[in-house]
Formats: C-alpha cells, sequence, structure tokens
C-alpha cells in the first residue's frame, strides 16, 4: 500500500520517541496499531462489498441471457410442435378422405397416434360428436406406428 522501508520506519521511530517520550510511546503505538487495523478492515469490507456486487451483476447478466436462450428453444419447439400438428392433421384428413372416398360401409379407422384427442378424454360423447360407435371403431395399436421424432436445435 504505502511504500515504506525499514530506513523511514526508524526515522519516524526515533521522532515519535523524541516527541511523546519513552513512557507515552507504547501507548501510542497501541493506538496507532488498533486505529491502523480498524482502517485496515473497514477498506477490506468495503472492497468485499464491491466484489460481490460486482459478482451478482455478472450473475444477473448470464441469468438474463440464460432465459434469453430459454425463450428462443421454446419459441423453437412450439413452431416444430405446430408444424408436427398440422402435418398430423393432413395425414388424418387424408386418411379419411381416402376412406371415405373408398368405402361408405367400411369401419372407421383411428389411430391416436395422429388424433387430436388424447386417449384420457376418448368417451361417448367425443365418439357422438364424431358419429361413431363402439361397433365402428378399430384402434391401431401404437407399437404399429413409427411417432415422428422431435429435433431440437441447441
Amino acid at each position: 500500500m504505502l511504500d515504506i522501508g525499514f530506513s523511514e520506519l526508524l526515522v519516524f521511530g526515533i521522532i515519535a520517541l523524541l516527541v511523546l517520550g519513552p513512557e507515552k510511546l507504547p501507548e501510542a503505538a497501541r493506538f496507532a496499531a488498533k486505529w491502523y487495523s480498524k482502517f485496515k478492515r473497514a477498506i477490506s469490507s468495503v472492497q468485499n462489498d464491491i466484489d460481490r456486487e460486482l459478482r451478482l451483476s455478472e450473475f444477473r447478466e448470464e441469468m438474463q441471457q440464460e432465459m434469453l436462450r430459454i425463450q428462443e428453444l421454446e419459441q423453437k419447439m412450439q413452431s416444430q410442435m405446430q408444424a408436427l400438428q398440422q402435418q398430423s392433421l393432413l395425414a388424418v384428413e387424408k386418411e379419411q378422405h381416402t376412406a371415405s372416398s373408398q368405402n361408405k360401409n367400411s369401419p372407421v379407422i383411428y389411430n391416436f397416434m395422429h388424433s387430436t384427442v388424447p386417449s384420457l378424454y376418448f368417451s361417448k360423447i367425443w365418439m357422438k360428436k364424431h358419429n361413431c360407435s363402439y361397433e365402428q371403431l378399430h384402434i391401431v395399436p401404437s407399437e404399429s406406428r413409427i411417432m415422428p421424432e422431435l429435433k431440437v436445435a441447441v
């Protein structure tokens, strides 16, 4: 901090001895050491606070960058999911159109892999809405169809 050598300290000590005398010199040295240590602790405390604030601000910036990156990935995933849903809807419509044009009396085939209705909500009400009955329903096992893969660019 201060470039004070041994010779400067010796000169300072001799001057202090002459000014204060031998009786008050130890008391003055303790007093100076006490205030020097308080000053040093205060300076180190301020430095630690500044370092902590800098680290905190850097951490906040990194968090914001990661949040932006996550939002971009989410948007990409949503666009890919929408594209997959459109493809599956087109495929279902095409299958329904070909099935209806081939034979009006043939059983209706619903594949849950391409259906917009989750199997959890598959009920009599849904079947009535789509003019289906249990006799006409033919469920294709999910193992027989290959699921489309969702690719996410990172």
